[in-house]
């Protein structure tokens, strides 16, 4: 089965926009689509029921464990258990992967449950915990396998026996699930080591752990205590503290390195980190200047098409990057630079009019998806360079075995700064958001691991200030759009999270550049 799962049908798309699994067998007349499992879609289908094979070995192999499941990395979840067992990572992988396979073997059948406000004791704790602060006005989905049940952010296998391909591999202290990705698929691909980015996860989650704020039931329960104020202002002590050790670091590699290259997803909040970044700098006696990147785009007539024949701006050739080369070399020289100006509307660059020259105590500040790609700037030595790397590496899970990805965490940012701000609809946000994926795995996350520091501009209380936005835009998404099945799981994450009121978050807060009324916002 196996060699077969590259095309194998794996759930179906219907014609309401909902994706459903296999053992739904809905009428042909109301199926739009088959999924394949090859898809971005039919992978997330593979994982969840992954997932909870994992669950099941856990509670027969280790009954007084229990099972946390965390971040991405390398192609995998990492996972880690409480109460673990007295024995080594490598032990403890080796017998979890023994019993996975008698999981996978015993072709156990995966149903779905659904909560619509009646409380029913007979459901596991995890997802009871959950549900319970659901309004009821929405019908809540999981997926089960026997005792083991998570969260339903979309459907899952039909029973384990589609399971053949994975890999439990030992950490230090935990393990990684891996599976198999979209350039590896139905194989599962190289292990890629990311000691940085697991360094940011790992200082996330002792961060939420001493919030006690692991998951949406703890979330809610610290803000039925003070309306979320505690949450807020820990949070932003925090993000203090690491933009100070930032800036230290900066001051200490003064004058060596002083242009500074920030670079991260979509809606990770580059901009206000910028602005926060230039702000402390001149309070401490630096001056900082601030070069547009944008500036430097190529006419549109010579931008590289993509795969669909349109033209591909977040491509690296989009750039005149020998130009932005030389100007680079002639401010660092203490050279005069008038950097060109383009113009968006007509799609074409012109001479710029305002001079740029660098002060003998100025950073010079660059902001772009390119940024920690050495290429973006030929010419200039990577020891003249400091990267910083920023994006919202979310640790919130939803329950313990369904995390909250930092990819949904960051499109519900971009939902509502759309709408708010660029006057653009959930559906249409939706709609393009894998297009927005493909550029980031292509032009910034294989260069994370070049950054000289990382930044996490997650906070979290964000998704209980979100809320009262997000709902609302995303319950215009249609029924028959693409979009509905995304908009439908997040707001049924969105339903279980307690609100917090926005006044009480910080006019400096990077979630001010998502909800506006930001000390930076220059808009009336």
């Amino acid at each position: 089965m196996g060699s077969n799962l590259e095309n194998r049908v794996i759930a179906y798309r219907l014609r309401d926009g909902r994706i459903v699994p296999l053992s739904e067998n809905p009428p042909d007349e109301i199926v739009l689509e088959e999924i394949p499992a090859c898809t971005g879609e039919g992978r997330e289908v593979y994982r969840r029921g992954l997932i909870l094979a994992l669950d099941l070995a856990v509670c027969r192999k280790f009954p007084r464990s229990t099972l946390w499941v965390e971040h991405s990395v390398s192609l995998g979840y990492r996972c880690r258990l409480l109460n673990r067992p007295d024995m080594t990572s490598e032990e403890m992988v080796e017998r979890l992967s023994r019993e996975l396979e008698r999981v996978v073997a015993e072709a156990i059948p995966i149903d779905q449950v659904k909560y619509g406000g009646v409380v029913n004791t007979e459901l596991p704790d995890n997802f009871l915990r959950l549900v319970r602060w659901a309004s009821g006005r929405r019908i809540i989905t999981g997926n089960r396998l026997l005792e083991s049940c998570a969260f339903a952010m979309g459907p899952s296998v039909p029973d384990t026996s589609w399971l053949t391909v994975w890999e439990l591999k030992p950490l230090k202290r935990d393990f990684v699930l891996r599976f198999p990705g979209s350039a590896s698929w139905p194989r599962i691909g190289p292990w890629i080591p990311r000691k940085k980015l697991n360094r940011e996860f790992d200082l996330q989650e002792k961060h939420m752990a001493r919030m006690g704020v692991q998951d949406i039931d703890n979330l809610n329960r610290r803000i039925e205590e003070d309306g979320g104020r505690q949450i807020v202002i820990m949070s932003h002590f925090y993000q203090t503290y690491r933009m100070v050790r930032i800036v230290d670091t900066l001051r200490k590699e003064f004058p060596r390195r002083r242009v500074v290259t920030i670079a991260g997803p979509s809606s990770s909040g580059k901009t206000t980190f910028a602005r926060l970044l230039r702000t402390y700098l001149v309070a401490v006696g630096h001056g900082a200047k601030v070069i547009n990147v944008d500036n430097y785009f190529r006419n549109r007539s010579e931008t590289p098409k993509g795969p669909d024949g349109k033209p591909d701006f977040e491509c690296l050739e989009a750039i005149d990057t020998e130009l932005f080369g030389r100007h680079i070399a002639a401010l660092l020289a203490g050279e005069e630079v008038v950097p060109p100006v383009f113009d968006f509307h007509e799609g074409v660059r012109r001479e710029g009019s305002v001079p740029i020259i660098l002060e003998d105590d100025d950073f010079l500040i660059v902001e772009g998806i390119h940024g920690l790609n050495d290429k973006l700037m030929p010419g200039i030595p990577k020891a003249k360079k400091f990267k910083i790397y920023v994006s919202a590496l979310t640790q919130l899970n939803i329950e313990r075995l369904t995390r909250m990805s930092t990819s949904d965490s960051r499109l519900i940012r971009r939902i509502v700064r759309d709408s708010t701000q660029r006057g653009y609809s959930a559906e249409e946000t939706i709609e393009v958001w894998p297009s927005v994926r493909r550029g980031e795995r292509r032009n910034i996350f294989p260069f994370q691991e070049e950054a000289d520091a990382m930044f996490n501009s997650s906070l979290p209380y964000e998704l209980p200030v979100l809320k009262g936005y997000a709902e609302q835009l995303l319950a215009t998404v249609p029924k028959e759009s693409r979009a509905y099945h995304k908009a439908t799981k997040l707001l049924d994450v969105l339903d279980c999270v307690k609100p917090i009121d926005e006044s009480l978050v910080p006019v400096t807060s990077l979630l001010r550049e998502f909800i506006g009324k930001s000390i930076f916002d220059n808009r009336k």
